[in-house]
This record gives C-alpha cells, structure tokens and sequence, in this order.
C-alpha cells in the first residue's frame, strides 16, 4: 500500500497542475455574453474533477504519514498484534517482530519460524535444579508476598523426597505470617521431613548444621514489601550466612508489566537468581514470562499450575509455552 501511495502521489500532483491549468486557461477566454448555463455546468465539472484529485492527493498523504507511525513493518502488523494480545509489552514486542524480520530478510524462510525462533531465544533454556551425588543443594525461595512461595516449595520438596528419593530439610524465615508457618508445618508432616522456624537471620547457621546429613535444603522466606528496606537487609543477611547455592525469584504469571517491573526492581539487590513462575494455570497468556526474561535476562527454572502437591509444577519448557502464545495447545492446567 505505501508503495502504491508513494508512485501515485507525483502523477496526481501533476493531472492536478494540469486540470489547474486548464481550467484556468478557459476563465481567460470566457467573456461575458458566455456566461452561459452550458459553461457554469462545464465548471461545475471541472471543479468536481479537481477536488476528487485532492481528496486523492491527501488521502494518499496521510496514509504515508499513519504508516510511517506504525510501530513495525505493515506485513509484519498482525504478528506485533498477536503479541500485544499475549500481554507482550509493546517495547518488547517491538524489538521481537524486528529481530524476526532481521531473520527473515537472511534466510528467506517463513516469517512464522522466524518469529519462533526469536522468542525461544528470549525464553531460552530452563535451568531446573540439578542434585549431584554426595554435593548438597541450599535453595531459597524468595519473592513478593501472595505469588505462592510456600506451597511452591512444599512441590518441590514433594518431588525431591517422593520422587527422587533424596533427604530433603525444610527452613521457613516467613515468621511474619503464621498462616505461611502453619502451612509449611503440615506439609513437613505430611512428608515426613524436618522443619526449622527462623526468628532471627542469625538462626540459619544452627539450623543448617541440623540438617547437616541432608541432600536439599529449601528455605522460604517472607514477602517483601517494595519499599522495605529492613526486610531486604534481613533477605541479604540470610543468603550471606546460608551461602545459598540457588535463588528462586518467585513471581506470578497474573502480574501485570508494571507490577513486574516494580518487583524485578525491588529486587536488584540480589546476586543472582533465577525465574520460578506460578499460576500459570490462571493466566490467560505467558507474557508476563516473556516480560521478565527480557527485563532480567535470568534463566527460566520452574512453572506451577495449581495447587495440588506435588503434581502441578513441571520444569519450565519453552516449546510448551511457545505453543502457547501461538495458541495451538490449550493453556497450561486444562484438560
């Protein structure tokens, strides 16, 4: 369409002059005695002819202008859109389609593949946690409060103990909450496996040493609040004095760009960590995902999608969650 609009916007302007011409050729040779109803309706005519070429003329004008501030290519618009519907932030999604387009102007190949090939690279390889024979694992869960820290934990302790037949001792420094407490109390009964409470960041050097004999050790901590100075400190204190060997930043796929932005900023403070995301089973897409990844270039670990223990977590899989934004499967946790 703009090409179409750039060639034809010189020949207009020219038929324009031409008519202009004309016409005004004609008001030079009319005298008086022609003012005639056969010349005011040859006018009338000329006239018309004109104002169809200017309405022409800026029409085509002002597709050039809307086009030229599209966010993308017009070919490539339905793909940024499709993005933009997977809650994508338009920045990221933006630098995507672009990406995409680079790949596909060098291999000629379907734009669609192009497209795939550049959000598997944004999803990139998950990074779930390995457990080497005879080494011991410590884990942190940490994260904003509400996103499912404890129960995410109790999952994978389940896997760990259940599944994998490894010992596995539980820590919770979430003393803020005595529901979070409670919960953790029932899920290590069930299991069967031993739970250390935390008053002090200090305490964690005793409680380590208690489960000194233990394969894993998965320690949850307390939502923090955005601006809370003194719990960041005390999250700093715990993972200087555990040494933690993993952190999960534990975020909900129902997050919103803002949120996650704000959290992922609250957060930087951090030495490193990965991405471990929940109730994905409630979202109605996997931007967030894709949000995040770009924003913090941190790996991909673990996804959960419901609430049952240990059954709804798997390892984060990003041809899974491709499918997902192209919609060919249906969303995670659906029969």
């Amino acid at each position: 369409v703009v090409a179409a609009v750039d060639e034809h916007v010189p020949q207009n302007n020219q038929m324009l002059n031409t008519q202009i011409s004309r016409l005004y050729s004609q008001k030079q040779t009319f005298s008086v005695n022609e003012n005639t109803p056969a010349v005011l309706k040859r006018l009338e005519n000329q006239i018309e002819i004109i104002n169809k070429l200017v309405n022409r003329l800026t029409h085509g004008v002002s597709v050039v202008e809307n086009t030229s501030r599209l966010p993308v290519k017009p070919a490539f618009l339905s793909y940024y859109e499709q993005l933009l519907k997977n809650e994508i932030h338009e920045d990221i999604a933006k630098v995507i389609i672009e990406k995409a387009i680079s790949f596909y102007e060098e291999e000629r190949t379907e734009f669609e593949s192009c497209l795939n090939k550049v959000l598997l690279e944004y999803l990139g390889p998950s990074q779930p946690l390995q457990l080497p024979d005879g080494q011991r694992k410590i884990v942190m869960f940490i994260g904003p409060t509400g996103v499912g820290k404890t129960t995410s934990l109790a999952k994978m302790a389940a896997i760990f103990s259940i599944q994998q037949q490894k010992k596995v001792g539980l820590i919770t420094a979430d003393t803020y909450r005595i529901a979070a407490v409670d919960q953790l109390k029932i899920y290590a009964e069930i299991l069967e496996i031993p739970l250390s409470i935390l008053y002090s960041p200090k305490e964690v050097v005793d409680a380590l040493h208690q489960h000194r004999d233990k394969d894993v050790i998965l320690i949850d901590t307390a939502g923090k609040s955005i601006r809370d100075r003194a719990q960041e400190k005390e999250i700093m204190e715990l993972i200087n004095l555990s040494n933690a060997d993993e952190i999960y930043l534990v975020l909900s796929c129902n997050t919103s760009y803002a949120g996650c932005k704000n959290i992922i900023d609250s957060y930087n403070f951090l030495p490193d960590y990965k991405l471990f995301f929940t109730k994905i089973d409630e979202a109605s897409n996997c931007g967030t995902i894709i949000n995040c990844r770009y924003m913090t270039g941190k790996p991909l670990s673990y996804i959960t999608n419901g609430q049952n223990v240990p059954d709804d977590i798997e390892v984060a899989n990003p041809e899974k969650l491709l499918t997902y934004v192209n919609r060919r499967v249906e969303p995670y946790g659906s029969s």
